[in-house]
């Protein structure tokens, strides 16, 4: 059993040492940033996800959302210092499998990761897409039109959320949990530069149109459906 862990607790970026319960999984890798941790998915396939908090429903919940966001179907398991009822509900909401207070012993953690990757396996798509847009999940591409988008890692998590997205209005909120690693220190308009960016490069391949803003709220991508009813302008 392969595990992937990520401590987002205080003590998580200067610790390197190996879990107390790392002998319940034959293999356990730790990602260092929590921004990665989608992309190792789709690469390397682990059975499941540890993340460490200090207390449940806070950090964890972000990187859950990012992960469901992107596809990403992995069991999620939760290792809480603090875990009351509330905070537990919160972060299942947020898509994590399981929630546990630590700690932990390496009997129990192997049988609920057991537990976990008996149940059956989700199917996920390798490509997303909505009308002229394509994302390719596995090969990190977007392309519009057939021809490939040269955008930066943002801009195409960023795409890759509105694209499942698609006929939703997401609000910046939303985006910025989606998309944004939670430890990193970000200016209050990096979602209006991100989006702004994004339609630039859209913009190059005749599909700018499609991403609208909706004022006060956030940004939406048109649905396919929608652009092809949307009247078109006499020449």
């Amino acid at each position: 059993m392969r595990v992937f862990t990520v401590d987002l607790t205080s003590a998580g970026a200067s610790r390197s040492t190996t879990p107390e319960w790392a002998d319940a999984a034959d293999t356990v890798q730790r990602i260092e940033r929590p921004s990665e941790l989608s992309w190792s998915c789709v690469d390397l396939q682990p059975d499941a996800v540890v993340i460490t908090v200090e207390a449940a429903g806070t950090y964890d919940t972000l990187v859950t959302r990012t992960l469901r966001a992107d596809g990403i179907h992995t069991p999620v398991f939760v290792l809480a210092h603090e875990a009351d009822g509330e905070a537990v509900a919160k972060t299942l909401e947020a898509g994590a499998d399981d929630v546990v207070p630590t700690p932990v012993s390496v009997v129990e953690m192997r049988a609920r990761l057991r537990a976990l990757t008996r149940r059956p396996a989700t199917w996920e798509p390798d490509e997303l897409s909505n009308g002229p847009l394509r994302v390719d999940l596995m090969g990190h591409r977007a392309l519009a039109h057939d021809r490939e988008l040269d955008l930066t890692p943002v801009q195409f998590r960023l795409l890759t959320v509105l694209v499942r997205n698609a006929g939703r209005t997401l609000t910046r909120d939303q985006l910025l949990e989606s998309v944004w690693d939670p430890a990193e220190q970000l200016e209050s308009n990096v979602v209006d530069q991100a989006v702004s960016g994004l339609r630039t490069k859209l913009a190059e391949h005749d599909t700018k149109n499609c991403l609208k803003t909706v004022r006060g709220v956030g940004y939406r991508l048109e649905a396919a459906e929608e652009a092809a009813q949307r009247p078109t302008r006499a020449a």
